[in-house]
């Protein structure tokens, strides 16, 4: 079928539909910066993205490794069970590694927002493809998720530091 065949109107719909389309794609701004200024950028971006996955690992880490402490603290409790000194001293430490445990995840957690921004930083120096890229999942999304990750490795220690805390007061003497 040739465009000479196809009725004028139905023609003037496409063309401007195409038109229209083509309009509503985002100009692409390229980088400002220099070459060896972007392949620094570049360079920080990577170290920054490592920076925040070893921040999320440490963090899930501790949150594993506090468990365990708990368990071996029972465990310790329970073969010092006649020793009511012992008890009270493995009692103290469930408090101590809870409080440090939660401290630590949050530190961890506000060392990941730092990350962000300098991300946030370095994308205003690239072009305008890389932060399209980027703000694909809002800020707002990515902190709910962080957040609720952050609320359920806590309440993982906290539920373990009670349930220790419930065994360890058995043999405690009364």
């Amino acid at each position: 079928m040739s465009v000479d065949s196809v009725p004028q109107r139905v023609y003037q719909v496409a063309t401007r539909d195409i038109d229209e389309t083509e309009a509503e794609e985002p100009e692409l701004i390229a980088s400002e910066v220099d070459e060896l200024t972007h392949a620094e950028l570049l360079c920080l971006y990577r170290n920054t993205e490592e920076n925040i996955r070893f921040s999320k690992l440490i963090q899930w880490r501790t949150t594993g490794g506090t468990l365990a402490v708990f368990v071996c603290l029972v465990l310790l409790a329970r073969y010092y069970s006649k020793d009511g000194d012992m008890t009270r001293v493995l009692t103290i430490l469930t408090f101590v590694v809870g409080a440090t445990s939660i401290y630590m995840l949050a530190i961890f957690q506000s060392w990941q927002g730092i990350e962000r921004e300098k991300i946030q930083l370095i994308l205003s120096k690239l072009s305008s493809f890389a932060r399209d890229v980027y703000d694909t999942k809002s800020a707002l999304a990515a902190n709910i998720e962080r957040f609720i990750l952050l609320g359920i490795m806590c309440a993982a220690i906290l539920t373990a530091g009670f349930l220790t805390l419930a065994r360890l007061m058995r043999w405690l003497p009364g």
